[in-house]
């Protein structure tokens, strides 16, 4: 904008970091694109494995949804569920799901972990006002996604859990304006555990960010959904690659707990996705 242009050259030649300090305030000003009523903007689900699962999930729909972007973290894997996830991936972004406006596929050379992929998600609409994001095995009772979404206001920076506890992220919606003030997730949680652990506490140590109430979903979502993560349950293999990259991820999580740690630090990221692999 030419407007912009003219203020950096300003700044720029003037180095007045007053001029600078206001801009940018106005901008946390600004809203996000209004959503349509009832229509959920964005519904963001990684997946690894469970072609059944995701299914599933996408029959429980019952609200209509704008866009549905998938993350295929299957790339790297050469065996047959591999192989028929990505054909069906394939035909679900070429023919469609009912009740969905737009499929996006994203198709990582492999698996590029959790907090990666909701990244991804989140980085790749930032006009959705505000986000679903969750696990391919969650499926979602009668009426439980109407409720939530009339119960979220995307002008304003706010998180909502449909699981409780420890499952709060298994399926949650997240406005734009709570990860515009909180960031992304942690992508050195690799590629799984912890990383949920990590957001948790940076939205309670934000005063902006409404966490608010899910236990309207909880009993109906818990009932829906008795089992844990499909995705290592499944595969042998997988889980014993988890048994190394989980206490890891622990004990990063437990150094961001204390001290400099505590702040966000730039440095770690090749280390951990080296040392975490999940290589199946």
């Amino acid at each position: 904008m030419p407007l912009w242009r003219t203020l950096a050259n300003v700044c720029e030649r003037s180095a007045d970091g007053q001029l600078l300090d206001v801009f940018w305030q106005g901008l946390a000003r600004l809203q996000p694109p209004a959503s349509e009523p009832g229509v959920l903007p964005l519904l963001g689900v990684p997946v690894v494995n469970g072609l059944a699962h995701l299914q599933r999930l996408l029959q429980s729909l019952d609200v209509p949804v704008h866009t549905l972007a998938i993350v295929d973290q299957s790339g790297n894997r050469g065996d047959s569920e591999a192989q028929a996830l990505r054909r069906a991936l394939s035909d679900l972004e070429q023919q469609g799901c009912p009740g969905v406006q737009v499929v996006r596929v994203a198709r990582p050379f492999g698996n590029s972990g959790v907090a990666s992929a909701w990244n991804q998600i989140l980085l790749a609409f930032p006009d959705a006002p505000l986000a679903l994001i969750a696990n391919h095995d969650v499926v979602f009772p009668a009426g439980v996604l109407a409720r939530a979404l009339a119960a979220m206001d995307p002008g304003r920076p706010q998180f909502l859990a449909l699981l409780p506890g420890e499952r709060a992220f298994s399926a949650f919606l997240l406005s734009a304006l709570a990860w515009d003030r909180v960031g992304v997730f942690d992508e050195r949680y690799y590629p799984a555990y912890w990383e949920d652990l990590d957001y948790r506490d940076r939205l309670l140590a934000s005063p902006d960010v409404e966490w608010l109430d899910g236990r309207f979903a909880h009993a109906a979502m818990v009932a829906s959904n008795p089992q844990q993560s499909c995705t290592i349950a499944e595969d042998p293999v997988l889980a014993g690659y988890n048994a190394r990259s989980f206490q890891l991820n622990r004990l990063w999580y437990l150094h961001r707990q204390r001290g400099p740690a505590s702040r966000w630090l730039p440095g770690g990221l090749w280390r951990h996705r080296w040392l975490t692999q999940w290589c199946g």
